[in-house]
């Protein structure tokens, strides 16, 4: 069941539905078989990834801070991550004319790296549930040929 966040007027949905919701809109979108790539849930993150979850697609609910973030993230070996974020930033100009500016790449530990945006998120609600499916199937879609041009799945 739904409840108001202390401050807001807004119920929110508990993150495990809120994620459902986002993984309903990706599957409309995508269709069934998600354009090949694999899916896990896990506690306040719903992943996408093809082959290996070394590199997925997120969108991770952050209940402590009130943010919800999209993004590609890099985490598996650390030269191989670097080497990645590398070879995004030289097609920086690509990225953001296929996916947007919003977007930021950056070391996230010492050992991952991350194509991401976050923002404000008081209330998990349908339809920020909505908004984030239609972010993630256009990351998705904007950065799989790029993966794919780059090789970085290798």
């Amino acid at each position: 069941m739904a409840k108001p966040r202390p401050g807001t007027s807004a119920p929110s949905l508990r993150i495990r539905d809120f994620l459902a919701l986002v993984h309903e809109g990706v599957l409309a979108q995508l269709g069934k078989k998600l354009d090949g790539l694999d899916v896990r849930q896990r506690f306040g993150y719903l992943q996408y990834y093809r082959g290996t979850p070394e590199i997925h697609y997120e969108v991770w609910a952050q209940k402590k801070t009130s943010r919800l973030e999209i993004g590609l993230h890099f985490e598996g070996e650390r030269d191989r991550n670097y080497e990645a974020a590398e070879l995004l930033a030289l097609r920086a100009p690509d990225i953001q004319s296929t996916i947007g500016p919003e977007y930021e790449l950056e070391e996230w530990t010492q050992t991952w790296t991350r194509l991401h945006r976050s923002f404000a998120a008081e209330s998990l609600t349908p339809e920020l549930a909505a908004d984030a499916a239609a972010r993630v199937v256009t990351l998705i879609r904007g950065m799989e040929p790029i993966i794919d041009q780059m090789e970085l799945r290798r």
